[in-house]
């Protein structure tokens, strides 16, 4: 049974994911949803959060960084195309020593039009992805953070598949300079029926400055396991920061989809916090694609 509208909803993914997964190499892959930025600050910056990663969304970007604290509850949506929406709650939870990380990730593409073998309408499907995840990060000694994450990642099209997966991380450094390295989704390809497709595994480094006590500044690169390698970058600025409040300003961009036509890759966006309290906001652009839009609340729990 095929789709048409899956298989914008499959060219979505990959735009806004790595390109290995579109053109000559599209549909070798699974879950291309845990490639998809999981908050708006870090799809403001280009994506390049490995060498600073926060609070609870550091589950998905480096479990690392969850040792590094601060522990925090934190939920994001994002906008992708027609019905396609994809939310993320994660949360961080100091321990006595290091910190626990829970989270859950669910994309869901809407109702979309199904065609039989000979082109036929055949109903409709709503496939959607979704993923469990389990962390733990400690600190090792001063300014050095280890932590790992489990992953429960199920797909659903006209059936359903499973798998299970691995994040691994290090951060190095403290607030004005830091290093971080992770591995992603390690594990066994997941099985649609009597066929097995990889997990989009991907290795990235990341470098994090506190350049000023206004700039923030940072760069990931990234090698997934299907296709070309690709590098992220990004800024934040501090346009008001005071004892009650802040407003961010930020802007990134990255080069995972440079084969896709028109303006692709540059992203924006802007975080307010007020006490233990944020609110952020993110748009990228996506070529033929359009843009997408990124809404984000966190929390802080504890100092």
């Amino acid at each position: 049974m095929r789709t048409r509208a899956l298989a914008i909803a499959g060219l979505l993914l990959c735009a806004g994911a790595r390109a290995g997964l579109c053109a000559n190499e599209a549909g070798t892959g699974a879950a291309a949803f845990l490639n998809l930025p999981v908050d708006a600050r870090g799809a403001a910056m280009g994506g390049a959060v490995a060498g600073s990663p926060r609070g609870g969304m550091a589950l998905f970007q480096n479990p690392a960084g969850l040792g590094a604290g601060p522990g925090s509850v934190a939920f994001s949506h994002s906008l992708l195309a027609g019905d396609i929406s994809y939310d993320v709650l994660a949360a961080a939870v100091p321990l006595r020593y290091g910190a626990l990380g829970v989270g859950v990730q669910y994309l869901q593409y809407g109702s979309l039009a199904s065609l039989d073998n000979t082109g036929l309408p055949a109903g409709s499907l709503s496939p959607r992805d979704g993923a469990a995840v389990l962390g733990y990060g400690i600190a090792l000694m001063k300014d050095v953070y280890l932590g790992a994450a489990g992953k429960y990642i199920n797909s659903r099209i006209t059936g359903s598949a499973s798998a299970l997966a691995l994040d691994a991380g290090l951060l190095i450094g403290g607030e004005e300079l830091s290093v971080g390295f992770a591995a992603q989704n390690l594990g066994k390809p997941m099985k649609f029926r009597d066929e097995g497709a990889p997990l989009p595994a991907n290795l990235r480094a990341g470098l994090y400055a506190h350049y000023s006590p206004a700039l923030q500044w940072s760069a990931d690169v990234n090698f997934p396991r299907e296709g070309r390698a690709w590098i992220g970058v990004g800024a934040e600025y501090a346009l008001a920061k005071g004892p009650a409040w802040s407003l961010l300003a930020r802007a990134g961009y990255n080069t995972a989809a440079l084969d896709t036509r028109r303006v692709n890759g540059l992203s924006a966006g802007f975080g307010l916090a007020r006490g233990g309290a944020a609110l952020d906001y993110a748009f990228r652009t996506m070529g033929l694609l359009g843009s997408t839009h990124h809404f984000g609340l966190a929390w802080r729990l504890g100092k």
